[in-house]
């Protein structure tokens, strides 16, 4: 099975290292140098799969871009990186449909082009959805976007696509042209949205035409996060798309750490109290029964005394690697030092017993296996309270008892 990899096409070695090494930065995956169009086909007749080229257009074999129009024949993802600057050919280029036309006028422009390169290549994880009920320009639309390789989903309706929100979200929406709605149904629709995600959990995009920009502002501040002209280049809305999908996944990528621990990857304590407030009432509310837990490795100082910090680091990762398995349906997280909260909703106080009991079972009987460390586990379980923090404290109650009546065991605290 052959391998992704990308091509560099440069007859200037200095230039060529250059590219490469930058590009080397970001990527793992074998770069492939070819410094002419003859030895640019020989590397393409094996076979070897490109997804992403750099290339010079003017090479000893081919001085007037005949390997560009070969490489797109191949159907290689491409990326001009040339010495002159000229705005009749950069603009044959991209109806050649390059992905990106770059001046190799000094480090900042090299360092963009294998930046660009690899960002091109990750896109095929991106997904953005197009909603199109009166198609204006969704051909170019898809063209242009499949260009760069993004994962692509076109929907007629917005009904569909609000449904097909529910599971899973694409990293940007974009609206083919606000022209197509009537009333105030955009609106609707872009708060509808907003009620679900914010506008950093995912970007809105809108298409407008000159004489609508008052519009399109409006739309802005209502939860569109930025709006193209009908008569938009190539680059503008490249870069534009690049930026809203790199705001959000940013801002995401930040959520991500404020929300979880550094050492175990679970929830922390501050995002468990936020999330499981909300599921807590939610139960509540609707009259459902509920559970706490709160566990504790024991002796966890004696670990760290005689095995050092770094088999009590261990110890505490695999605790919560065997929580977050066993609990995978529940909310479970570090709660400090090596004190770990789940809490969720049951119907069967029996299973959640019973998964207590595998998690205490699995540290006891795995604990010196997997760490070099000995250690056991006890766990206090609760199913009421009135409030979630007055649920923790039953089970920190409950965590109490098991300490004082030996350790290595579940207490159920009612």
């Amino acid at each position: 099975m052959h391998q992704d990899a990308f091509l560099i096409v440069e007859d200037q070695k200095s230039m060529a290292r250059l590219l490469k090494a930058e590009l080397s930065k970001l990527t793992q995956h074998r770069i492939y140098l070819c410094d002419s169009l003859a030895s640019m086909n020989e590397l393409l007749s094996t076979g070897v799969k490109i997804s992403v080229c750099l290339s010079d257009m003017n090479l000893p074999d081919a001085p007037n871009g005949e390997a560009i129009k070969a490489l797109l024949k191949h159907h290689i993802t491409t990326i001009v990186v040339t010495g002159t600057y000229d705005d009749a050919v950069r603009k044959s280029m991209f109806k050649l449909k390059v992905a990106d036309y770059v001046l190799k006028d000094g480090i900042s422009s090299i360092r963009y082009a294998a930046q660009t390169a690899y960002r091109i290549y990750e896109n095929s994880q991106r997904s953005i959805w197009i909603l199109s009920t009166k198609p204006t320009m969704t051909a170019k639309l898809l063209g242009m976007l499949r260009i760069h390789r993004y994962h692509v989903s076109l929907y007629e309706n917005s009904p569909e696509l609000l449904n097909d929100l529910k599971h899973s979200p694409p990293d940007l929406l974009l609206f083919d042209s606000t022209e197509q709605f009537v009333n105030n149904e955009v609106y609707a629709l872009v708060d509808t949205i907003r009620q679900q995600f914010n506008q950093n959990q995912l970007p809105i995009m809108a298409c407008e035409p000159s004489a609508r920009i008052s519009y399109a502002i409006k739309l802005m501040k209502y939860g569109v996060n930025d709006f193209y002209n009908t008569r938009f280049s190539a680059e503008e809305f490249y870069v534009r798309v690049d930026q809203n999908i790199s705001q959000a996944r940013n801002f995401r990528h930040i959520e991500h750490i404020s929300q979880t621990d550094a050492l175990t990857g679970l929830y922390n304590r501050g995002h468990f109290f936020k999330a499981g407030n909300l599921l807590f009432n939610q139960l509540k509310a609707q009259k459902k029964y509920f559970f706490a837990i709160m566990a504790d490795i024991d002796h966890f100082k004696k670990v760290n005394d005689t095995l050092g910090h770094q088999k009590g680091d261990e110890a505490i990762l695999f605790v919560a690697q065997t929580l977050s398995v066993v609990f995978s349906n529940y909310l479970v997280a570090r709660f400090g030092g090596e004190e770990f909260c789940v809490m969720g909703e049951t119907e069967d106080a029996t299973e959640i017993e019973t998964l207590c009991e595998r998690v205490r079972c699995t540290v006891e009987r795995e604990a010196l296996i997997k760490t070099e460390a000995q250690f056991t586990l006890s766990i206090g379980l609760t199913y009421s309270g009135d409030t979630l923090e007055k649920a923790i404290n039953q089970a920190d109650a409950a965590l109490y008892s098991a300490k004082e009546n030996g350790r290595n065991q579940v207490t159920v605290q009612f």
